[in-house]
C-alpha cells in the first residue's frame, strides 16, 4: 500500500560519507604537497639535545607562538610549529639564523627593544625562557623530526605546469574515445551506453530494468521543464506504441518555453544570482534590473544559444555583434548581480574572478589571492591577470545603462518619465545649490587654499611657521590639488597677478633669510608696478597687499594675496547688490582695472574658485554627500518599483585606458608586487601566452574559456548537465576540476560527451537528448545485494536513485495541479511569501540576498553569495511541517478543490469517480481499490470541516494529504 503522509528520505549515513570526505581530503593534501629538505635534521641529534627540545622550547612555541603563528593562523605568513615551516620565514624575511641568535629575528623580537617590534605583543616572556630559546638557536635550532614535519612542510610555490598538465585528467586535451564494446549491447540505445555498460560488466553488473513508462514520463518531465505532466499527456505516452515516443517526447519537452524557466534556474545558481546588493548602507538595496539577467538566461536556454556564445555574451556582450538586438546586452549580468561588499572593488573583482574560475572552469582561482595556490596550477600573478581585466572596466550609472526594450504600458512609461525627472531635478538644483555655496566661500578664501599648497609643496614657510586659515577649517585636499595643479599650469606665467606668486614659490632660501629676499621681490615688484609700460606692470592690488604687510614667510604672501582677491570680491558683491536694488542694468566689470584683473581670475572657468557643478560636488562634506545619496535613492527606488521603468542592461564597459594592475602582496592592496598583464591562466593558455590586446581583454579571455581547445570547459559544463539528471556528477565536485577533485566516475564517458557536445555546435539541448534516450537514464530502482556490496553509492549506475522535487519543482507542481500555474513570464520578481500565493512560476520570485526568505532556507535553495555548484540536500522536521501547516500547501489544496469542483462529481457521479479525479489530477493516475476505499473511509470520517486551527473540508484535506505524499515529492 502506498504511504500517503509525507515521509522524507534521509540521507545514507551523512556522519560517515563526511568523515570519508574529509579523510579523502586530507589524505590527497598530504600526499600532494612535497617535503622541504630539513638539513637541520638530517643529520642525529644528540640525546641531550632531543631532551631540552621537549622540555624547554617545545612547550614555549606552544604557549607564546601557536596562537598567532600555528596551523590555523600566521601573522606576518610567518609559522612556527615545524622546523620547515620555521626556516621559511615571513613576509620580511628569515625568522632564524641557526647558530647566530644576534642575526636570529625571533631573538630580537622578544628581547622586547624600544624600538622594534615585541613579541609576544601582551607581555614579555621571562627570562628565562629568552635564555632558553637564546640557547637553542645558538645550538642550531635542533628540532626532532617527525612525520607530522614532512605533512606540514610548506611548498615551495612553483609550479612543473607542462608535467601537471600532463599528468592530471582535467588539464589533458579532450579526446573523442571510441564506443566500447559491451557484452549486453541489447541494452544500448544511446551512445552514453556503452561507456556505463562495460564498467558494470568490469564489476559483474549490470543496468536495472527499464523504468515502466508512466515514471518515464514523469522524470522526463520534471527533469526538463520542472513541472509534471497532465494524465492525459501520461495516458498518450503510455498508449504510443511508435518505436520514436520517448524521443519525440523529449522533443516537446525541449521545445516548451517552459524549459528555459527550468533549466536556466540551474544555471542562476552557478551565477549567484539575486536582486538585492547586499549591505550597501545608504543607497537602495535592491537592483532595479537584475531581472533583465534572469530573463536573458530562461530565453537563452528556450532559444538554444550554443554554450560557447553564451560564454561570451555573459564576459563581453557589449564588445561582439549583436545584430541589432541589445537584448543580449543583459547577459553582462552574469558579472553585475553579485554582492556589492560595501562598495569594495577589491572584494567585488574577487567575487567576479571566483565566478569565472569556478563557473565555467572548474578551477578555485580565487584562492590565490594572497598567495600562490596551495594545490592547483594558480599563481598569483595568474589570479592577477584576471583582476586586471576586470578592473579596466567599469559599471555605467543606472540612468546610464542601456535600454533593451519598452515597458508593457506606454501610460506607466509617460508616468514614469514624469516623475524621475521631477526626482532627477530635485537632485540637480540640491548639488548647483551646494555648488554655489561652494564657488562663493572659494572666491573669499583664496588665502586659505594658497596655504595649503603651500604646506603641501613644502615651499619656503620658515621654520616652525604653520598655516593660519581664516576659515574653521583646512581647505580640501582635492581643492589644494586643484590649485596646485592651476599654478602649475601658470609657473611661467607672467600675467601681473601670478608674477609675484611665482616668484616667492621659486624662492629656495633658509627660513631666516626669507624677510631679507622677500623684502628684496617686493621692492622689485614696486618699482615694476610703477611702470609707465602697461606689459611690465604688475598687479597694484597685489603690490600693495604686500608692503602693507611685508612677508615674513611663505604663508604671508598667501595671505597677502587672499586679502587682495577678497577685497575684490566683496567689492563686486556690493556692485552687484547695489544694481540691484537700484534696479539698475548689473555691471559688466570692475571699473578699476587691477581689481577687475583679479576677478577675472576668480572667475574663469579654468580657476579652482570657478569649479562646474561635477567638480565642486567631488569637495561635498560627508552631510552634504549623504543628502545627495538620500535624493538618488529615490530615483533608485523609482527605478526598482514603477511599472512603467523600461528595461535595462547592467552592463559592464571597458575604460578608456586598460589597467595593468600590480600584485597585491598577501592581498593587501597597499602593499604592491610585480606587474600582472591581462591574460589567461598559463595552465590553460601554455608558456607561449600572450597579454590581452583589446580593451580590458574580457572578450579575449571570453575566447580563451569558450575554445575548443580549453580542455576545462565542455568538461565542467557537460557533468553540470549531468548532475540535474542523475542528482551527481561523473564529478562529484561541480566546480572543482582541480588537483583536490576526485576523478570521474567514467572519465572516458565525460570525454565522449564533452567532444560531442563541442562537436554539435555547443547545443544543450542535443547534449540532453544524448542523455535521456540512454538506457542508463531510462533504468528503474531495482535494488540488488550483490550490486550494493560491490558499489555502495551507486557511482557505477546500475540503478536509478530516487531524487526529492527541490523547491521550485515542488512550487510549482502545487500551482500546476491546483490550476492555478501562470503562463506570465519575465519582469521584476515577486514575494515568494505573501499570501495569496502569486501564481506565476518560481523562477520569477524575487531573490533577497540580504534576507533569503525562510521558505527557501528551508527546502536548500541555492546560496547567493557566491556561486552555488551543487544545492545542499537536508532532511529536516521544517521540510515535514512546512507540508502540513504552511499557508501554500493549504491554499492549492483549497484551489485543487474548488477547480475540479469534487463535491458536484460526488453529488453526480459518486466518490469513486471524484477520488479518481483527484488521483489523475495530482498523481497522474488512477487510484488502485485499497487507496479508493482508503479515500472513501477517510472522506467519510470528515465530511464536514476539520477542526483545525485552520478549518479544512474533508476533500481540501484529502488534497493535501496526497500533495503531500512521498509519490508527488519525489521523483522515480
Amino acid at each position: 500500500m502506498r504511504r500517503l503522509w509525507i515521509l522524507f528520505h534521509p540521507s545514507s549515513k551523512p556522519g560517515l560519507a563526511s568523515g570519508m570526505y574529509w579523510l579523502t581530503v586530507f589524505m590527497i593534501t598530504v600526499l600532494t604537497v612535497p617535503a622541504l629538505s630539513l638539513a637541520a635534521n638530517n643529520n642525529k641529534i644528540p640525546a641531550e639535545q632531543i631532551e631540552f627540545f621537549e622540555k624547554e622550547i617545545r612547550p614555549v612555541l606552544v604557549k607564546r607562538c601557536h596562537a598567532c603563528h600555528g596551523s590555523k593562523k600566521q601573522e606576518a605568513s610567518l609559522r612556527l610549529d615545524t622546523h620547515a615551516w620555521m626556516m621559511k620565514g615571513s613576509d620580511t624575511g628569515a625568522a632564524v639564523v641557526p647558530g647566530d641568535p644576534l642575526k636570529s629575528r625571533i631573538i630580537q623580537v622578544i628581547q622586547y627593544h624600544e624600538d622594534d617590534s615585541q613579541m609576544p605583543p601582551e607581555k614579555k616572556m621571562p627570562d628565562n625562557e629568552i635564555a632558553a630559546l637564546t640557547r637553542w638557536v645558538k645550538l642550531g635550532t635542533p628540532w626532532p623530526f617527525s612525520e607530522k614535519d614532512a605533512k606540514l612542510a610548506p611548498t615551495n610555490g612553483a609550479y612543473d605546469y607542462e608535467t601537471l598538465a600532463e599528468s592530471h585528467w582535467s588539464f589533458q586535451p579532450v579526446t573523442k574515445p571510441q564506443l566500447p564494446e559491451v557484452k549486453a549491447s541489447q541494452r544500448v540505445s544511446s551512445p552514453v551506453d556503452p561507456f556505463v555498460i562495460k564498467r558494470l560488466e568490469e564489476k559483474g553488473l549490470s543496468l536495472s530494468p527499464a523504468v515502466d513508462r508512466r515514471k518515464l514520463i514523469r522524470r522526463a518531465t520534471v527533469d526538463l521543464i520542472g513541472l509534471p505532466p497532465t494524465y492525459q499527456e501520461v495516458e498518450a505516452f503510455v498508449n504510443d506504441k511508435s518505436p520514436d515516443a520517448y524521443a519525440k517526447l523529449i522533443d516537446r519537452l525541449l521545445a516548451s518555453p517552459h524549459y528555459g524557466e527550468r533549466w536556466g534556474r540551474h544555471w542562476l545558481d552557478v551565477a549567484r544570482y539575486a536582486d538585492t546588493k547586499g549591505y550597501v548602507f545608504t543607497s537602495e538595496r535592491r537592483y532595479p534590473y537584475s531581472y533583465t539577467y534572469r530573463d536573458y538566461v530562461i530565453r537563452a536556454f528556450n532559444e538554444d544559444l550554443p554554450f560557447d556564445q553564451f560564454i561570451r555574451e555573459q564576459l563581453a556582450a557589449d564588445q561582439i555583434d549583436r545584430k541589432g538586438d541589445d537584448r543580449s546586452l543583459a547577459a553582462l549580468g552574469f558579472l553585475t548581480v553579485g554582492r556589492r561588499y560595501r562598495g569594495n572593488i577589491h572584494d567585488i573583482t574577487d567575487d567576479r574572478i571566483d565566478l569565472v574560475s569556478r563557473g565555467l572552469l572548474g578551477l578555485t582561482a580565487s584562492c590565490a589571492r594572497c598567495h600562490d595556490h596551495k594545490f592547483d596550477p594558480v599563481p598569483t600573478k595568474d589570479y592577477y591577470g584576471l583582476y586586471s581585466v576586470f578592473i579596466s572596466s567599469y559599471e555605467p550609472e543606472e540612468k546610464d545603462l542601456p535600454l533593451i526594450g519598452k515597458p508593457k504600458s506606454e501610460k506607466d512609461y509617460k508616468v514614469y518619465q514624469a516623475e524621475r525627472a521631477k526626482r532627477q531635478k530635485k537632485v540637480d538644483d540640491y548639488i548647483h545649490g551646494e555648488a554655489e555655496k561652494f564657488r562663493a566661500t572659494a572666491r573669499l578664501t583664496v588665502g586659505d587654499v594658497l596655504q595649503g599648497v603651500a604646506e603641501k609643496q613644502k615651499l619656503a614657510a620658515g621654520g616652525d611657521q604653520k598655516p593660519k586659515y581664516e576659515s574653521k577649517e583646512a581647505p580640501h585636499r582635492r581643492y589644494v590639488d586643484l590649485w596646485r595643479s592651476y599654478l602649475a599650469r601658470n609657473a611661467k606665467s607672467q600675467r601681473a597677478v601670478l608674477s609675484p606668486w611665482n616668484q616667492f614659490a621659486a624662492l629656495k632660501v633658509k627660513p631666516d633669510e626669507f624677510p631679507a629676499r622677500a623684502a628684496e621681490i617686493v621692492q622689485k615688484l614696486s618699482q615694476q608696478e610703477a611702470e609707465t609700460q602697461a606689459d611690465k606692470r604688475v598687479n597694484r592690488l597685489i603690490v600693495h597687499a604686500l608692503k602693507n604687510n611685508p612677508p615674513e614667510n611663505i604663508y604671508d604672501v598667501c595671505r597677502a594675496y587672499g586679502t587682495a582677491f577678497k577685497e575684490v570680491e566683496q567689492a563686486w558683491l556690493k556692485e552687484l547688490a547695489e544694481a540691484g536694488k537700484a534696479k539698475k542694468t548689473l555691471p559688466e566689470k570692475l571699473e578699476d582695472p587691477a581689481a577687475e584683473e583679479l576677478r577675472l581670475i576668480l572667475y574663469d572657468a579654468d580657476c579652482p574658485a570657478a569649479s562646474n557643478d561635477e567638480v565642486a560636488a567631488s569637495m561635498f562634506n560627508r552631510a552634504q554627500r549623504n543628502k545627495i545619496r538620500q535624493l538618488e535613492k529615490q530615483l533608485e527606488t523609482l527605478d526598482v518599483t514603477s511599472p512603467g521603468a523600461p528595461p535595462r542592461a547592467m552592463v559592464m564597459l571597458d575604460k578608456d585606458k586598460p589597467v595593468t594592475s600590480h600584485v597585491h602582496l598577501r592581498g593587501n592592496p597597499g602593499r604592491r608586487g610585480d606587474q600582472a598583464p591581462r591574460q589567461f591562466f598559463r595552465i590553460l593558455a601554455g608558456a607561449d601566452r600572450k597579454p590581452f590586446e583589446k580593451g580590458s581583454g574580457r572578450l579575449e579571455l571570453a575566447e580563451a574559456i569558450a575554445s575548443k581547445d580549453n580542455p576545462l570547459t565542455a568538461r565542467v559544463f557537460v557533468n553540470r548537465v549531468w548532475m540535474h539528471h542523475f542528482g551527481e556528477g561523473l564529478v562529484k565536485t561541480p566546480s572543482d576540476f582541480g588537483v583536490r577533485s576526485d576523478p570521474p566516475s567514467h572519465p572516458e564517458l565525460l570525454d565522449y560527451l564533452a567532444s560531442r557536445f563541442m562537436e554539435e555546435g555547443w547545443s544543450v539541448k542535443s547534449l540532453h537528448k544524448i542523455i535521456m534516450l540512454s538506457a542508463t537514464y531510462q533504468q528503474g530502482m531495482q535494488e540488488s545485494q550483490q550490486a550494493r556490496l560491490i558499489d555502495s553509492d551507486n557511482r557505477l549506475l546500475w540503478k536509478r536513485s530516487p531524487v526529492r522535487l527541490d523547491f521550485e519543482a515542488m512550487r510549482d507542481s502545487l500551482l500546476s495541479v491546483s490550476g492555478q500555474l501562470s503562463e506570465e513570464t519575465e519582469g521584476r520578481g515577486f514575494l515568494i511569501d505573501q499570501i495569496p500565493t502569486e501564481p506565476k512560476r518560481t523562477v520569477y520570485s524575487f531573490v533577497d540576498r540580504n534576507n533569503l526568505p525562510n521558505i527557501f532556507r528551508t527546502f536548500d535553495f541555492a546560496n547567493v553569495e557566491s556561486s552555488t555548484a551543487q544545492r545542499p540536500y537536508t532532511t529536516v522536521p521544517q521540510q515535514a511541517l512546512f507540508a502540513m501547516n504552511s499557508p501554500l500547501l493549504i491554499e492549492q489544496s483549497r484551489f485543487l478543490v474548488k477547480d475540479l469542483d469534487l463535491e458536484k462529481i460526488r453529488k453526480d457521479q459518486g466518490v469513486d469517480t471524484a477520488v479518481t479525479k483527484l488521483y489523475q489530477r495530482v498523481l497522474m493516475r488512477n487510484p488502485v481499490t485499497e487507496e479508493l476505499e482508503l479515500g472513501k473511509q477517510f472522506l467519510a470520517h470528515h465530511h464536514d470541516q476539520i477542526e483545525t486551527p485552520i478549518r479544512m473540508t474533508g476533500w481540501e484535506k484529502y488534497a493535501q494529504v496526497l500533495c503531500t505524499s512521498n509519490e508527488f515529492m519525489f521523483v522515480d
